[in-house]
């Protein structure tokens, strides 16, 4: 305060000196008050310490000769019952001399009426002030709608196993081994008959490449002594038909059997058929083309779909001048097969101008070069809370006025009554969660949920957001669903827990949960003073801190505003108009039964 003043006095008086009077409007002087005031409250040498509380009459600081008491408190009730005997105050409360002051209910009566009266007529003693909003009365806040925070959202980037439908195709592949030919007689069409076939059709199976000429070319009646002509008499019908008939025959061998219709002839009289002989043998051997089926069905991540398929055939078919006769030629497979395709459902989270991104978490088990699979987790607020019911007011005593001008009083609410209702209750939960087994307080349980990969069942929504598939989840995921939206559970972290083709499918959350939000707050807070850190998510078992730990603990400096609320509407303190009304109520009641002595 000295000095503050004396920075006041400098200033006033290097104004003087200077013999400029600086004019300060009324605005100006009200605000460098404020600000005064601020300054003054924010400056900690203000406040008490010890030298000043050492200046207070009978202060005789913090080491109190009761102190023996905290740790034996059976020893004060030892000394207690010495002390009886000839302590003056506990023989008025005992009425050892029977010396107590008594009253009557009319006196009894006349030392509440100002409960009674305050009950009655509230409005009277509000200091002049009344509920409304003119000036100078008890003015209406504005109701105030706040967030309820944040979550983390997840979602995922990298490789995705996708079932994909693959097709492959076989076919027939006839190999045929010709050695044998079928040898023709051919003459010109004026002289076709008698089993010679026609010699034009002859060329023509020679262009197509079924035939060839041979180097074989005999008279027409030598030709046809071959063919079984004069089988009686061959000399006598050689020199008949040379003096008849004249010119030659060709000798053409063809790779297949020709017909007489083909070749125009007739058959011939020493082998009844078209062809003068037949030379050599015909093999015909099939082979199966699987094409790309083999290494399908070898394939672990392939799973047929059905037996093969036929798409081509029956049917016969020429194949080097032979026919040949499949039931298929050609068939097709279907396989479905597990494939690695890049995948992201990030697109809503990063076009969310409310989210933020936090960090990346390789979701590979152990990981191995790059990250094959990671899950990406972004910070976004909850919905907003709806404004309250109740209404919030400034009263006069919540000004200042100053010729007729007033100031709102800012005022600083202090935790100090809220950091001690809370550490009380932790020390009062830690007795009711001592596990005296492992000597430890304030154990959880470890819950799990699950979350498909790129896919649609999601049973992990994050604190104080809806199951997406709440028809997909177990009974005990929607529980601890329940749970850490009531704020009783801690996050440990996720982990792959299916993998395909060494890629992660299915992940689970890991989460630990209390009895408490107390109880999550001190392991959360706890454990970051004293450095104990959380396990893996796959292997963390939520214990408790063990005694020593838990002696570690600072509860001052830790951060209870989370359960501020709770606690303050927990232990609503009764007013004096209450108390009072309750106490009348119970001396009348009393005296109506007993009757005033």
């Amino acid at each position: 305060m000295k000095r503050v003043a004396f920075s006041l006095l400098l200033s006033i008086l290097a104004g003087a000196t200077s013999g400029v009077v600086a004019q300060t409007t009324i605005e100006e002087a009200r605000k460098q008050g404020a600000d005064l005031g601020k300054s003054m409250r924010a400056d900690e040498s203000f406040g008490p310490n010890d030298a000043k509380l050492a200046q207070l009459p009978g202060y005789g600081g913090t080491d109190l000769a009761e102190k023996v008491y905290f740790d034996d408190p059976d020893r004060l009730v030892v000394d207690g019952g010495s002390k009886a005997g000839t302590d003056e105050a506990f023989g008025t409360v005992t009425n050892r001399a029977r010396t107590r002051a008594t009253f009557s209910n009319a006196e009894i009566l006349a030392a509440t009426s100002r409960g009674t009266a305050i009950e009655k007529d509230p409005d009277t003693y509000l200091g002049g002030q009344s509920l409304g909003g003119a000036e100078g009365t008890c003015t209406a806040l504005p109701p105030s709608v706040g967030s309820k925070g944040y979550y983390e959202a997840t979602c995922n980037k990298g490789s995705k196993v996708t079932d994909t439908v693959e097709a492959c195709r076989g076919n027939v592949v006839p190999t045929v081994v010709n050695t044998a030919r079928w040898f023709y007689y051919a003459v010109l069409d004026k002289n076709e008959g008698y089993g010679f076939a026609k010699n034009s059709v002859m060329q023509a199976k020679v262009n197509a490449g079924v035939c060839r000429a041979e180097p074989v070319s005999k008279h027409i009646c030598d030709a046809q002594i071959d063919l079984g002509g004069g089988a009686n008499d061959v000399e006598g019908y050689r020199k008949y038909c040379k003096k008849n008939v004249s010119g030659t025959a060709q000798l053409y061998s063809c790779n297949a059997e020709l017909s007489a219709a083909e070749i125009a002839s007739h058959h011939n009289f020493a082998t009844g058929t078209a062809y003068l002989k037949k030379e050599g043998t015909v093999s015909v051997t099939v082979a199966r083309n699987e094409g790309t089926c083999p290494a399908l069905a070898a394939d672990t991540t392939c799973v047929p779909q059905a037996a093969e398929v036929c798409t081509e055939g029956p049917e016969t078919r020429i194949i080097d001048g032979v026919s040949v006769t499949q039931a298929c030629w050609a068939w097709s497979r279907s396989f479905t097969c597990q494939r690695l395709t890049l995948a992201s459902d990030c697109s809503a989270l990063d076009d969310n101008k409310l989210c933020k991104f936090l960090r990346d978490e390789c979701l590979d088990d152990p990981q191995s070069g790059a990250c094959k699979v990671s899950q990406r987790v972004y910070s976004c607020p909850l919905p907003d809370d709806k404004a309250p019911t109740d209404k919030q007011y400034v009263c006069g005593g919540d000004v200042y006025c100053l010729n007729g001008s007033c100031e709102t009083i800012e005022r600083e609410a202090s935790t100090e009554f809220k950091d001690a209702l809370v550490a009380l209750h932790s020390i009062g939960d830690a007795g009711k969660q001592f596990d005296p087994a492992n000597l430890t307080v304030f154990s959880g349980e470890r819950g799990t949920c699950n979350k498909k990969i790129f896919g649609a069942s999601n049973c992990c929504s994050g604190s104080g957001v809806p199951l997406l598939t709440p028809w997909l989840c177990s009974s005990a995921e929607k529980q601890l669903d329940e749970k850490d939206d009531k704020g009783l559970c801690h996050k440990v972290g996720s982990y792959c827990s299916d993998k395909v083709l060494g890629i992660c499918v299915t992940s689970k959350d890991a989460y630990c949960c209390f009895g408490s939000k107390l109880s999550r707050i001190l392991q959360e807070q706890g454990r970051q003073q004293i450095g104990k850190a959380w396990g893996k998510p796959k292997d963390e078992t939520c214990k408790g801190f063990s005694i020593e730990e838990f002696q570690r603990l600072d509860l001052s400096q830790m951060n209870f505003s989370e359960v501020y609320a709770e606690f303050m509407d927990a232990a609503k303190l009764p007013s004096e108009v209450s108390v009072m009304a309750d106490i009348q109520t119970k001396i009348q009641g009393y005296y109506d039964l007993h009757g005033s002595k």
